[in-house]
């Protein structure tokens, strides 16, 4: 009798990751939240932000979990800044937890620094309370968040809103954007201890390096080539469309690293681009009517239309493949080229923020290559 309940609950357990797929073979998941001063002194801290995005998102390409690269969610804020009502804290969500990285750029480019009171307690207990934080302990949670005033301004008690993160397996990480010596730093570091996370110290004013590559114009062609395998379809499609185009632009001597990003698997344009939409199941190519499909596939057969979409999917994946294999060959051209000028300069955000990146996930259990 106790054999046959062994077998009757091996079949039972077998039959339940059948029927829920997506409970037992669910992907680890990096939820990254940015909380950005915006005041006055800030412009060189949101410009960094702006042109070293690709670069964070590049430094993570070969994470894994469990074998898989991991989902990734970014979460974007601004605080300290005027133009934000004082009774919202001058604080700002931009943008919640996203996979498009596209809107994450696009969002960033919409900050204007004006003025303002930092409540830095504020914003991070508004990114714990409006934010959708996984629940799965095998998750990686963190806050970076970047300043350069008294970390306990405004009548949120940072010490609360650091409380409210660590129970929450919440990782703060705090950025000081102001002299090394000065006293206002050690209360950001004291938030960044109790909350398990680090401290730095940057100057948000430094201009980060950029060296060209010989690689980079044929990674650029390349990109104009991906491009063209995205295939637009429902009332986002034109929208992520444009916006797609608008950050390749916006991106400028940082296209060849926004290109790379966009050969990696956290790529992801699912609301708009129909092949990342019937990969991860959210649309039905059979179900689609004509009118949310592009002008070129209306009119086609369903047998017509799947071949389209998988002609398309091939030539990306070829495309994808190819600004890899440049990668490589950029980074170790770059790396030969900083250690041939290297110097002992001070830090910027992405060098801040991978630096504990790795650090943290190795420690959560990711691996890192």
């Amino acid at each position: 009798m106790q054999k046959l309940s062994r077998i009757l609950f091996s079949i039972a357990l077998s039959l339940s990751i059948l029927c829920f797929p997506s409970t037992a073979l669910a992907k680890a998941k990096i939820q990254l939240a940015i909380l950005l001063d915006s005041s006055n002194s800030m412009d060189g801290l949101i410009d960094q932000t702006r042109t070293q995005i690709w670069q964070i998102v590049n430094s993570l390409t070969k994470v894994t979990k469990d074998g898989e690269i991991p989902d990734l969610e970014v979460a974007l804020y601004h605080y300290g800044n005027d133009s934000i009502p004082s009774q919202e804290g001058f604080v700002r969500l931009l943008t919640g937890f996203t996979s498009e990285l596209d809107l994450v750029s696009e969002k960033l480019f919409t900050i204007r620094t004006n003025g303002g009171q930092e409540y830095a307690g504020w914003v991070i207990r508004s990114a714990m309370q409006q934010l959708n934080w996984s629940k799965d302990p095998e998750d990686f949670r963190v806050i970076f968040i970047a300043g350069n005033e008294p970390f306990d301004q405004g009548q949120v008690s940072w010490r609360e809103a650091i409380t409210l993160a660590s129970g929450k397996d919440v990782v703060v990480n705090t950025i000081y954007c102001g002299s090394a010596e000065s006293q206002e730093r050690q209360l950001w570091a004291s938030g960044a201890s109790l909350a398990r996370g680090s401290h730095f110290n940057i100057n948000q004013d430094k201009k980060v390096e950029f060296i060209k590559s010989p690689y980079d114009e044929q990674i650029a062609s390349l990109n104009s080539q991906l491009n063209q395998t995205f295939i637009p379809y429902g009332t986002q499609g034109e929208i992520g469309q444009q916006r797609q185009t608008r950050e390749d632009s916006n991106s400028g001597q940082n296209l060849a690293m926004r290109s790379i990003s966009k050969a990696s698997g956290y790529y992801n344009n699912a609301s708009w681009d129909l092949i990342d939409a019937i990969d991860q199941g959210i649309v039905n190519l059979e179900q689609l009517s004509d009118n949310a499909l592009p002008p070129v596939m209306r009119g086609m057969t369903l047998a017509q239309k799947r071949e389209y979409v998988a002609n398309k999917k091939a030539e990306r994946n070829r495309i994808q493949a190819a600004i890899r294999d440049l990668s490589q060959k950029r980074n170790q051209y770059v790396a030969n080229q900083r250690q041939a000028n290297s110097n002992n300069g001070e830090n910027t955000l992405d060098i801040v923020i991978i630096q504990s990146l790795r650090q943290q996930l190795a420690a959560k259990g990711f691996k890192l290559q």
